[in-house]
């Protein structure tokens, strides 16, 4: 999941810090990732470039149920860097190589 940063806030109280870890990608320094310092599970990371947090999906608060909290805001328009999914999903939105319509749609 992608949010342009201004519309990205993280759940937990702060200081973040007393929550999250986070390392700076030697490879791509504008590329920053956070993980639980609880766990350690990855969770997020942030591209100062782009300006755009990327959320692990797998990471989202669920219900009593096992659904998404917050679904009715959280779920797909589109499915972007499809080329490289784990499974194919068979619905109704729009697949696209990289980023949703600047990348190649793939169906």
């Amino acid at each position: 999941m992608h949010f342009d940063a201004v519309a990205f806030t993280w759940t937990h109280s702060e200081p973040h810090e007393y929550q999250l870890d986070f390392y700076d990608n030697p490879l791509k320094p504008y590329k920053r990732r956070f993980r639980c310092k609880t766990c350690g599970v990855g969770i997020a990371s942030y591209n100062s470039q782009t300006q755009r947090f990327s959320v692990w999906g797998a990471t989202l608060d669920r219900n009593q149920e096992g659904k998404i909290v917050g679904w009715d805001v959280a779920k797909p328009t589109a499915h972007i860097f499809y080329g490289t999914r784990l499974l194919d999903v068979n619905d109704n939105l729009s697949k696209w190589d990289g980023y949703e319509s600047k990348s190649e749609r793939l169906g």
